[in-house]
Parts: structure tokens; C-alpha cells; sequence
């Protein structure tokens, strides 16, 4: 019912709907990721553990959870439990793909530590196109299915640096 409502709402504004909705914006991303995290976590959310782990206010939490509902996103009650509706939760699955294929490609190809490859990540998941992110995805498959290359591409990058 609310995967219906979603896209009739959608409709009726005149919103093309994609893999990755236009109307959300990169903090209902954020929410979203952290609800299905702490789902997972703890089974149920209530607003104060989704804004400590967000390091945001209850208020901002508050403002947002009712624009996520009315997407057809959660399910709340007022002081009650935050739940991620069936398409929440594949939204929420989606940004958190992006995340790590964006994280296994920077710290595996690049060479960035893990903990600047998941900050790099957090900032490009939500601006990413499904295009750019398959390409990437592939290009890592590959290069994990062939080692030999990505340690030629390595040796190639350290022998770059080091001549500078």
C-alpha cells in the first residue's frame, strides 16, 4: 500500500521515478541508511536513537520522519516506533550498496585507507548515477577476478608517486 502511494504521489506532482527517487534528498538518504542499520541493530527506532546516531536533534528528526512518511518511506506513530515501509527499506538497501561498492573501490583500487575511502563515499553516494556506479562495480568485479592487474595497477601508482 505504500509502495502504491509513493507513486501515485509521485505521479500526481509530475515526478519520473527512477532507481533513486528525485525527490529524495541526501539527508532522507541519510535517515534512511541509519534506520536500516539500526533496524538491523536493534529491531526497533525510536527518534532519539536515530539522532544519536545521526548526531542530529530529536527536532530534526521529528521534522523529518512525517516528509518520509508521507512518501510512503516509514511508518511512525508519535513517541512511538519508526518502521521503514518495503520501499523504504529497498531505498535504504540501495544508498548503503552504493556506499560500499563506492568504499571497496576507493580503499581496493585507489589505495585509500577504509576510514577516507567510507568519508569520500558518504559525500559521493547520493550525486552517484546507477550508470557510473555499475561501471565502477564491474570494473572492480573485474579487476578482483584478475589480481594480476590490479597489482600492475598498484606498482604503476607507486612508481608514479614516487617520481614526483
Amino acid at each position: 500500500m505504500a509502495a502504491l502511494k509513493f507513486v501515485i504521489v509521485n505521479f500526481l506532482c509530475g515526478v519520473k521515478l527512477s532507481m533513486r527517487s528525485p525527490t529524495l534528498t541526501s539527508s532522507m538518504e541519510d535517515y534512511l541508511e541509519a534506520l536500516l542499520r539500526l533496524e538491523k541493530e536493534k529491531g526497533v527506532v525510536r527518534v532519539k536513537e536515530l539522532a544519536d546516531s545521526l548526531g542530529l536533534t530529536n527536532a530534526s528528526i521529528s521534522t523529518a520522519i512525517p516528509k518520509l512518511g508521507r512518501l510512503g518511506l516509514v511508518t511512525f506513530e508519535r513517541y512511538g516506533p519508526i518502521r521503514l515501509t518495503p520501499l523504504g527499506r529497498r531505498m535504504a538497501k540501495q544508498v548503503i550498496r552504493r556506499e560500499e561498492v563506492l568504499v571497496a573501490f576507493f580503499s581496493e583500487v585507489l589505495g585509500i585507507p577504509k576510514n577516507k575511502a567510507r568519508q569520500e563515499a558518504c559525500r559521493i553516494e547520493h550525486s552517484i548515477s546507477s550508470e557510473s556506479l555499475e561501471a565502477l562495480e564491474a570494473l572492480l568485479g573485474y579487476l578482483r577476478e584478475n589480481p594480476h592487474l590490479l597489482e600492475a595497477w598498484r606498482a604503476s601508482c607507486k612508481s608514479a608517486s614516487s617520481a614526483e
